[in-house]
């Protein structure tokens, strides 16, 4: 789940908002779509069904994912689904960023963010 304060950017790509968990099952949505913790599980294999269901949790709470109730099979059971691909969980997290590094730094925020912005367009 994307806290400020347990970003670190010193790790690799989405790892640096994500645990290791949470990566592997938004990936795993974003490739396959909807799906029960079972199926997550399963394609998961080295993840147990309990980690899969709390980190399923931690994920909907900050909602990154979303779970519905499947009406079609005998049992009851959840679906999840992501809320949103790659680039529109980078915006929020993005937005988040800038916002707290606003509200600490004020308009020192927006002269970095252009610098950043001239830097990779000469790239």
């Amino acid at each position: 789940m994307v806290k400020l304060e347990r970003i670190n950017l010193q790790k690799e790509g989405l790892t640096k908002f994500f645990s290791p968990n949470e990566v592997r099952i938004l990936e795993l949505l974003w490739e396959k779509g909807d799906m029960t913790s079972a199926q997550i599980s399963e394609d998961l294999e080295n993840l147990s069904h309990a980690v899969v269901a709390g980190t399923l949790d931690r994920l909907v709470k900050s909602s990154f994912v979303e779970r519905r109730l499947d009406e079609g099979g005998p049992r009851m059971r959840y679906i999840y689904s992501p809320v949103g691909g790659r680039d529109e969980v980078g915006l929020r997290i993005s937005e988040r960023v800038i916002d707290s590094l606003f509200e600490t730094f004020g308009d020192a925020t927006l002269s970095a963010l252009g610098k950043v912005r001239k830097e990779n367009e000469v790239r």
